[in-house]
């Protein structure tokens, strides 16, 4: 099949976060143009940490457009030209209270490619430190869990954001987290 062709392409910046794109398009055999819409939001990147005792940070926050709490890995957005690893090893640091020596990109994903723009990188480190001085951010509360409690978080509902999965599934398959019930 060939592409359509783009007629025309517009953006609208609603913040610092947002831009709305609007693209004109004229699919082959087409007569009339059909407009289609995406949002181009800051990358994402969350990182699953595993310290030497097997337990892994999650980070519980209020999320004002689920309009309740939520539960995931440390992360946050790439708003700066700070490189997706950096920005995980820093997010790392502030929302947990961890420092990783090592961290292995898992991947990069569509969160989703109807809609975003933006991209997702998924970071694992399985040799986190505390960091005795640093205080974590403020609306965080960080939980502790290992792997089987993880597990039960996934299938109960408790741990339901579908990107945070796909990155659990990532370092599962990907051979990070054999023994680990997942």
């Amino acid at each position: 099949m060939d592409a359509p062709k783009i007629i025309e392409k517009r953006e609208k910046k609603l913040s610092k976060w947002l831009t709305v794109i609007e693209r004109d398009l004229l699919f082959p055999d087409e007569v009339e143009k059909e407009t289609y819409y995406s949002i181009r939001p800051y990358d994402y990147v969350s990182i699953l940490a595993i310290t030497d005792d097997q337990r892994i940070p999650l980070v519980k926050q209020y999320r004002p457009v689920l309009e309740r709490e939520s539960i995931e890995f440390p992360g946050g957005l790439i708003d700066t030209n700070e490189s997706p690893e950096k920005t995980a090893l820093r997010e790392l640091r502030e929302e947990a209270g961890l420092i990783a020596s090592n961290v292995k990109s898992l991947g990069i994903l569509s969160p989703d490619p109807g809609r975003l723009e933006n991209r997702f990188h998924c970071f694992f480190s399985n040799n986190t430190k505390a960091d005795p001085n640093l205080i974590i951010e403020k609306r965080i509360n960080l939980i502790w869990v290992d792997f089987e409690e993880l597990r039960k978080m996934v299938l109960d509902g408790r741990f339901c954001s579908s990107l945070q999965i796909a990155l659990l599934a990532l370092a599962s398959l990907k051979g990070h987290i054999k023994n680990a019930y997942i």
